[in-house]
């Protein structure tokens, strides 16, 4: 069976907090807790749901010591620079190419779109309004910008967001910073399909917009 060290460091690859194990594997928030902390003893039961969920999500893991990604498609691109915006959206647009495909994106302030792509933005609408592609977009609570249709968009605590934009399309994650001016992305169908899986499950506990939000 696999253990407690592996378990942490497993949900340090994956970037996911002791919540999003909890949820992947079926069990309570304090039951991973208590577990990690070495507060109670594991149940064979549990650490198999829990090595099954890991292992679902892209871990492989190694002797009774080790993990890793199991992610040989493993890709990392860097986009920087002068034209960094055009350049990703060039990038972007050869992956969204019909309705069949779907953005998620995690976004701290829709208003950085229009500060760093002013020039840029519209070729982003028109792509979207002629290819049809879907989008869906968690922001924190208390948002009064936007960028997309309003039923395009979730609201998340504020605790949730960090001054950077994360997308997910394809086989893509793009982690967006604004502040460096820079997109890092990294293509792996098993990471994306795993940040898609946990984007889900937040949207799920998101809520739509207020009428007073959409009155700004």
């Amino acid at each position: 069976m696999i253990t407690l060290a592996q378990i942490k460091a497993a949900r340090a690859l994956l970037n996911w907090t002791q919540e999003n194990l909890a949820n992947a594997a079926g069990l309570s928030l304090p039951g991973v807790n208590n577990l990690e902390r070495g507060i109670t003893s594991p149940r064979k039961e549990t650490l198999a749901a829990i090595e099954n969920a890991l292992s679902n999500a892209g871990i492989e893991f190694i002797d009774v010591t080790g993990v890793r990604l199991k992610t040989p498609d493993l890709a990392i691109e860097t986009i920087e620079g002068e034209g960094w915006l055009a350049q990703y959206d060039q990038f972007l647009f050869s992956h969204l190419k019909s309705e069949n495909d779907e953005l998620l994106q995690y976004a701290c302030d829709n208003r950085f779109w229009m500060i760093y792509g002013s020039i840029t933005n519209h070729h982003f609408v028109d792509h979207r309004q002629k290819t049809k592609f879907g989008e869906r977009i968690l922001v924190p609570t208390g948002i009064d910008f936007i960028t997309s249709p309003a039923d395009a968009y979730r609201t998340l605590p504020l605790n949730r967001f960090e001054r950077m934009d994360k997308q997910i399309f394809s086989d893509c994650v793009a982690i967006i910073l604004w502040d460096a001016r820079k997109i890092t992305i990294t293509k792996s169908q098993t990471y994306a399909d795993n940040e898609r899986h946990q984007f889900n499950l937040l949207w799920e506990t998101g809520k739509p917009f207020s009428a007073e939000q959409l009155r700004h």
